[in-house]
């Protein structure tokens, strides 16, 4: 009749990025993002953004740049994103780096014409042409999609 939940613990496991409360750690380096640097979600995503570009610069070199795309469905806002990581880059070895921020559109696939259409209207997950029920194909990411350094 209803579904049942079995009596044994589920356990989520851990995932690979964590930000903890005390600080991210930059990867090659003794400096620490301030730990009083946490109080805004843009801020813990451009702390993301700074580890993962500086995990894709190679050894010796330094990080100029990097691209972040989003989506209207994640949850983030250009303009905070900009000023988080203006924040947890200040007084850091990557101040000063070139945030590039790319709006990607929201993409549906259609259930019903079986076609991957762009949408303007994130509220209501429907076929902008028939109206049909539909699927995200993009535009519910936040992703790093460019590092730009200079060699050592």
């Amino acid at each position: 009749t209803g579904y049942r939940i079995p009596d044994t613990e589920y356990r989520i496991p851990d995932t690979e990025y964590r930000i903890p409360n005390t600080g991210y750690r930059i990867p090659n380096t003794k400096y620490r993002i301030p730990s009083t640097v946490h109080s805004m979600q843009e801020v813990g995503i451009a702390r993301n953004v700074i580890g993962a570009a500086l995990a894709a610069v190679p050894e010796g070199g330094t990080l100029t740049g990097v691209t972040v795309s989003i989506g209207p469905l994640s949850a983030v806002v250009a303009d905070s994103l900009r000023f988080g990581f203006e924040i947890a880059t200040k007084d850091t070895p990557v101040e000063g780096v070139e945030l590039e921020i790319v709006e990607t559109p929201l993409v549906v696939h259609c259930d019903a014409c079986g076609k991957d259409r762009e949408s303007e209207d994130a509220t209501l997950l429907r076929c902008p042409l028939c109206g049909g029920g539909a699927t995200v194909v993009s535009g519910d990411e936040t992703a790093v999609t460019a590092v730009r350094y200079d060699e050592a």
